[in-house]
């Protein structure tokens, strides 16, 4: 398993057992350093497990937990403990984007990765910053478990779709593989 670390707070962000794809802008570009992951809703609690007795020990449903058991969650924000927050205008996104472009250089240089890619995380950030300014409307904010707000991950309802997808900029993260 592979486990997406957030290289700015060190909190994880995602896993691989949430397959990853390639973010294409509405041109059918591929943008550049970012993907995302598809989410669903399940059912937290109220786990029904059957040990291969059937009712043999009594009981049945309706006994079962009582009224609100069973929560409907969406399986990566409560797998990872998001935390949905606001950005106001699209130009207090645009400064925070550019202010964590720098962030997570900075990080990339203390951790002595090469030059070249370095800056090919500087050429993709433009791309990407594009490509939520254009749909800012449309987005959700998530921080990390940690709440600290220097990073985030970000959701867009695809047309029809009742569950977000969640976009990552994926050199702000490592990957570590457990």
């Amino acid at each position: 398993m592979i486990v997406y670390r957030d290289l700015i707070t060190g909190d994880e962000m995602l896993s691989s057992a949430f397959p990853l794809r390639q973010v294409v802008d509405e041109e059918g570009n591929e943008v550049a350093g970012l993907m995302c992951c598809s989410s669903k809703m399940i059912v937290k609690g109220g786990d029904d497990v059957d040990i291969g007795c059937g009712n043999a020990f009594g009981g049945d449903a309706e006994d079962a937990g009582g009224p609100g058991a069973e929560e409907k969650v969406n399986n990566v924000i409560d797998s990872f403990g998001y935390n949905e927050t606001q950005i106001g205008t699209a130009a207090d996104f645009k400064a925070w984007i550019k202010d964590y472009m720098n962030a997570v250089r900075t990080k990339m240089r203390e951790a002595g990765k090469p030059k070249e890619e370095i800056q090919n995380f500087m050429a993709m950030a433009p791309g990407i910053a594009k490509f939520f300014l254009k749909r800012f409307s449309d987005v959700q904010f998530y921080l990390g478990a940690s709440f600290n707000p220097e990073s985030m991950v970000f959701s867009i309802y695809a047309d029809g779709e009742v569950t977000p997808d969640f976009y990552l900029i994926m050199p702000g993260f490592s990957a570590e593989k457990f």
